[in-house]
């Protein structure tokens, strides 16, 4: 069972207090609901699909109320992030709790710490007796340290194209399109969408993006409303071609097989470029408008799988050899 533990900044009066800062209290009003509803929706598609302990909030007695076991796994994106996580937050260290502890696929996604963050990885990891990460800049910070770090696959590549779809919703948008995912970090929207709308006049394509409340994407042709992971998956599976500023919105266009183009985000882009390093697939990152040769290129996924089937294998190994 996983713990479910809740953060500060994601409770709900973090988000009255601090998302919906700056709104008068009537839009307040009006706006809160919206986003209670799609944390519902969320929730929801989670008590489906995921075993999770009751919330856990940082006012709880932690080291009570998580679920007792004999292996604690660490594995979640930009779980070691300082500055997502807004400090120091020791729960995604277990701090306190006793038995075996390692990470699997754990993010850091800061490429440059302060010595103060330094010694707080080195310290609270050198109670867990494996470690594995997502990005090669992880695996040389955390060696720096004198910490033995494994470099394997994002936990989302574990299932394969077939395997997902089993928990997708079904298809969404009847015609061929293009999906746009550019979840946080624009750059600059402007050329990204001044490519987006090339691929899509080139290939004839439907500008596709989606929402989790009501709020329409005003660039694309249609917006999928109050959007949940399944319905994410199903444009992703679906999709004939992605742009995207995001790690998993790369990781899925990669482990779906959709032909795709990325725009580095403004900060922490070390997880999306090491896995197209990984996957060979660094032509895939855009810093302009897409030229037509580039628009021409199209991904030949054989080596591709190829290279997530070893890696794939390589990751149930660092499991099965540390779980038992």
């Amino acid at each position: 069972m996983n713990p479910n533990y809740i953060p500060p900044r994601v409770e709900l009066k973090q988000i009255w207090k601090e998302h919906l800062a700056g709104l008068s209290f009537i839009k307040k009003i009006v706006f809160f609901p919206i986003y209670c509803y799609s944390r519902f929706i969320f929730k929801r598609y989670l008590k489906r699909y995921c075993k999770l302990s009751k919330a856990i909030y940082s006012k709880d007695d932690f080291v009570k109320e998580c679920p007792k076991s004999d292996f604690y796994i660490t594995g979640s994106d930009q779980v070691w992030n300082f500055y997502h996580n807004e400090g120091y937050d020791g729960h995604y260290f277990f701090d306190g709790i006793e038995g075996t502890k390692i990470s699997y696929a754990a993010s850091i996604g800061m490429t440059n710490l302060t010595d103060e963050q330094s010694e707080i990885l080195k310290d609270r990891l050198s109670f867990y007796s494996a470690i594995s990460v997502r990005e090669d800049s992880a695996k040389e910070q955390l060696e720096l340290l004198g910490l033995k770090a494994t470099h394997v696959l994002d936990p989302t590549f574990m299932l394969n194209r077939e395997s997902w779809l089993q928990y997708s919703g079904k298809r969404l948008v009847k015609e061929k399109y293009l999906f746009v995912y550019l979840p946080y970090n624009t750059v600059d929207r402007e050329v990204i969408f001044c490519t987006i709308n090339k691929i899509a006049k080139e290939k004839d394509l439907k500008i596709i993006s989606y929402s989790h409340t009501i709020f329409k994407d005003k660039d694309a042709d249609e917006t999928i409303l109050f959007s949940g992971p399944g319905d994410f998956l199903s444009l992703m599976y679906y999709a004939d071609c992605v742009v995207t500023n995001s790690f998993h919105g790369t990781a899925f266009s990669i482990n779906l097989n959709r032909q795709f183009w990325v725009y580095m985000p403004s900060k922490f882009s070390s997880r999306i470029i090491s896995v197209l390093e990984l996957c060979g697939l660094s032509d895939r990152v855009l810093t302009d408008q897409i030229t037509n040769t580039q628009m021409q290129q199209v991904i030949n996924y054989t080596s591709v799988n190829e290279i997530l089937a070893v890696e794939r294998h390589k990751a149930f190994n660092f499991l099965s050899q540390n779980v038992k």
